[in-house]
C-alpha cells in the first residue's frame, strides 16, 4: 500500500504541532467514549432497578398464580417480540446507521412502521384463536388480543428511539425500561387484587409495552409532517429488510434447541438444560442490555473512519472479554455449589451440561460487538447469514447427538457456539481490516485473568469442601462463599485500574477530566 498524504504531512510537522494534531484528533474519540461510558452507566443503573423490581414482582406473583398462568405468559412474551419485530429492528436501526438522516427519511420510516404495525396488530387479533389452538392454551387468545394496542403504541417510537440512540442518550431509554417494569408489577397486582388472576400477567405485559412507548414518545415527541417518500424508502429499504430478516432468524435460532431438547429428551431434561444455559448466559445477556445496545450507535459514528472503528472494536472486545471469560470459568468450577445453594439439590444434574456448555457460551458472549460492526458497516445480511448457519448447525448437533442425552447435546451446542463465534469474529475482522490473530492476542490479558480467577475458585472450593468434610462447617452456602469470595476479591484487585477508568468516564464531568 502507498503511504497516505496525511502521513507524509504529519512527518513534516514540528513535534509541538504534531502533538497538537494528535490531541485534536483524539478529542472527538475521547468525547465519544465518555458518551458511551455514560450511556453504559445509565443502562447499568436501569438494569439493576429493572431486575430488582422484576425479582420482587415475580416472587409475589408466583405465590398467587399457577404454573399455567406463567406458561401462557411465556408464550405471550414470544408473541409480543414477533409482533413488534418491525418496530425494534429494521427501520429504527436504519435511521441509526445512516450517516445523514433527512426529514424525508424519518417521515417515511414513521409511516412505513405504522403501516407494518397496523398489519401486525390486525394479524395478531385475527390469528389469536389459531395461536391458542396450536399451543393448546385456550386462554392465550384473549391475552394475545390485549397486546394489539401496545403494538401500535410501540410503533410510534421508531423515530424517537432512533434519535435518542443516535445521540447516545440512553438515559431516557433506561428510564423508560424502569417505568415500564414498575407499571408491569402495579397493573399485574391491581388486576390480581380485583380477583382476575388469569388476566394479571397479560395485563401487566400490555402495561409494560404501553408505558415504555409513552415515556419514549413524551421525552422525544415526533409527529410526521408529510407523507412517505419512495426515494427515501429506497435509501434504507435494503438495510431495514435485511435487519428485519436477521431478527426473525435470530429468534428461531435462539429457541430451536429448547424445543428440540424438550421434544427428544423430555421436559425434565429440558429443565436441567435450560437452567444451565440461563445461568451461563445471565452475565452476557446483562452486558448486552447495558453495553451491547450502546455499541451500535457508537460504532455508527465511526463508520467512515476504519482505523478509529478498529480501535473501538478492540477496546470493546477487551472489556467484554475481561468480564465474560473469568465469570464463565468460575461458574463452571463452582457449578454444583451454585446450583445446590441457590436453587436446591434437585438441580444438581444441571452441573454436567453447565460445565460442558461453558466454553462455547463464553465464546458466544464475546460476540456482543460483531452485530454492531456488521450494521455500522452496512452489512446486516452478515448477521442473517450467521444466525442462519447457527440454526442449521444446532439442529444437526441436537438431532445427531441426542442419543447420548444431555451429555451429547451439551457438547454439540458448545461446539456450535464456539464455531459460530470464531466465524462471526472472522467476518467482523474482515470488515475492519483486522486480522483474527491480532484480535485473539488482544484477549491475552482476559485469558490470564480467567485462569487466575478459576484457580482461586478451585482453591476456595477445595478448602471449603475439606472444612465441610471435617465438620468445621455444615452449610453449603459457606462453601459457595469460599468458592466465590477469593476469586471476586482477586478480580477486583487486578481490574481496579480498568474499573477506575470506566468510573471516571461515566461519572466525572468532562471539564474535570480535561483539567486532569
Amino acid at each position: 500500500m502507498n503511504p497516505s498524504p496525511a502521513r507524509t504531512n504529519d512527518e513534516q510537522l514540528t513535534p509541538e504541532a504534531h502533538s497538537s494534531t494528535e490531541a485534536a484528533e483524539a478529542q472527538p474519540r475521547h468525547s465519544l467514549w465518555r458518551a458511551v461510558a455514560r450511556s453504559v452507566r445509565d443502562n447499568i443503573i436501569a438494569e439493576f432497578a429493572v431486575q430488582a423490581v422484576r425479582l420482587g414482582s415475580f416472587v409475589l406473583l408466583a405465590r398467587e398464580l399457577t404454573p399455567d398462568d406463567f406458561g401462557i405468559f411465556r408464550v405471550l412474551l414470544v408473541v409480543s417480540v414477533l409482533a413488534t419485530l418491525t418496530n425494534s429492528t429494521g427501520l429504527s436501526d436504519a435511521l441509526v446507521q445512516r450517516r445523514d438522516v433527512t426529514t424525508a427519511h424519518e417521515t417515511t420510516a414513521c409511516w412505513v412502521g405504522m403501516l407494518l404495525a397496523l398489519c401486525a396488530a390486525a394479524i395478531l387479533y385475527e390469528a389469536s384463536g389459531l395461536i391458542a389452538q396450536v399451543m393448546a392454551m385456550p386462554r392465550l387468545g384473549e391475552g394475545a388480543r390485549l397486546l394489539c394496542i401496545p403494538v401500535l403504541l410501540d410503533a410510534t417510537t421508531i423515530v424517537p428511539n432512533a434519535r435518542l440512540r443516535r445521540r447516545l442518550n440512553f438515559s431516557v431509554l433506561a428510564a423508560a425500561d424502569v417505568v415500564a417494569e414498575m407499571g408491569f408489577i402495579l397493573v399485574a397486582l391491581l388486576v390480581l387484587w380485583r380477583s382476575l388472576p388469569a388476566w394479571s400477567l397479560p395485563a401487566g405485559l400490555a402495561a409494560r409495552m404501553s408505558l415504555r412507548a409513552i415515556v419514549i414518545w413524551c421525552a422525544e415527541p415526533y409527529v410526521p409532517r408529510g407523507w412517505a417518500s419512495l426515494k427515501a424508502w429506497r435509501d434504507f429499504a435494503h438495510f431495514s429488510t435485511a435487519a428485519w430478516g436477521s431478527g426473525i432468524v435470530y429468534i428461531f435460532s435462539s429457541n430451536s434447541d429448547y424445543l428440540l431438547v424438550g421434544r427428544l429428551l423430555g421436559s425434565s431434561a429440558l429443565g436441567f438444560y435450560g437452567m444451565a444455559w440461563d445461568l451461563l448466559r445471565f452475565v452476557p445477556d446483562r452486558l448486552h442490555r447495558v453495553a451491547g445496545r450502546v455499541a451500535f450507535p457508537a460504532f455508527c459514528q465511526l463508520q467512515d473512519d476504519s482505523q478509529a472503528l478498529e480501535h473501538a472494536y478492540l477496546d470493546f472486545f477487551d472489556y467484554i472479554a475481561r468480564v465474560v471469560l473469568p465469570i464463565a470459568a468460575c461458574a463452571a468450577v463452582a457449578a454444583p455449589e451454585i446450583l445446590r445453594t441457590v436453587y436446591g439439590p434437585q438441580w444438581i444434574p444441571s452441573t454436567l451440561p453447565m460445565r460442558l456448555l461453558a466454553p462455547g457460551l463464553a465464546l458466544s458472549g464475546l460476540r456482543l460487538g460483531i452485530g454492531p460492526v456488521y450494521y455500522s458497516k452496512n452489512r446486516p445480511m452478515y448477521d442473517l447469514y450467521l444466525h442462519g448457519v447457527r440454526l442449521t448447525l444446532l439442529i444437526i448437533a441436537v438431532l445427531g447427538l441426542s442419543r447420548w442425552g444431555l451429555f451429547g447435546v451439551s457438547i454439540g451446542m458448545s461446539m456450535v457456539e464456539g464455531a459460530i463465534s470464531v466465524f462471526g469474529q472472522w467476518l467482523a475482522c474482515a470488515l475492519l481490516g483486522l486480522s483474527l490473530e491480532r484480535l485473539a492476542l488482544s484477549a491475552g490479558p482476559a485469558v490470564r485473568l480467567m485462569l487466575v480467577c478459576a484457580f482461586a475458585t478451585l482453591v476456595g472450593k477445595t478448602l471449603g469442601s475439606l472444612a465441610m468434610t471435617s465438620g468445621a462447617i455444615s452449610s453449603h452456602a459457606v462453601v459457595l462463599v469460599a468458592c466465590v469470595l477469593p476469586a471476586a476479591l482477586l478480580y477486583l484487585w487486578l481490574e481496579r485500574a480498568h474499573a477506575m477508568d470506566l468510573i471516571g468516564r461515566a461519572f466525572v464531568p468532562a471539564q474535570a477530566q480535561a483539567k486532569a
